[in-house]
């Protein structure tokens, strides 16, 4: 890695740190206002994870245009239901690229440990911190995480 790379990584982990120390207490408080729509089987996307997604370069440049839009949507908080099932899905097939662009080592090795939900869990958190797959990881709730292993172990 260069030293450009480097600090790119360096400032995209700082911003998904920052954003994310305030992410509790945003879904905190999105939390109070979530109307009887949350309590669907499937999980939403917060705008604040929406936000600290959006702050990980290399995530964006996964993103196609209409997938960024939708994103940016549930960010501002004006996303309508169909703009938020395609986030979802695009997060997951974000991770997904970032993980086929790490290389097919990567690939292997992340299909091996996506059997299982905590092996995958583990698996990620034992990438280096500044590996925008594992940034990209911290910066998603739990639901979302979940939604993005189910996404890569139907990939196998």
């Amino acid at each position: 890695m260069d030293r450009r790379t480097l600090r790119m990584v360096a400032v995209s982990a700082l911003a998904a740190v920052t954003l994310g120390a305030g992410a509790g207490l945003a879904q905190a408080s999105e939390a109070r206002q979530t109307s009887s729509s949350a309590s669907t089987a499937q999980a939403t996307l917060t705008a604040s994870e929406a936000r600290t997604l959006l702050a990980v370069p290399e995530f964006r440049a996964e993103l196609t245009p209409a997938a960024q839009a939708g994103l940016e949507a549930v960010a501002e908080g004006t996303a309508t239901e169909e703009q938020q099932q395609a986030s979802r899905a695009s997060v997951a097939r974000g991770l997904w690229n970032l993980i086929k662009r790490a290389g097919p080592g990567t690939v292997k090795a992340a299909k091996k440990a996506a059997g299982k939900y905590t092996t995958f869990r583990s698996w990620v958190n034992d990438l280096k911190w500044y590996n925008p797959i594992k940034i990209l990881w911290n910066a998603s709730g739990a639901e979302l995480q979940y939604q993005m292993w189910k996404f890569i172990h139907d990939q196998i």
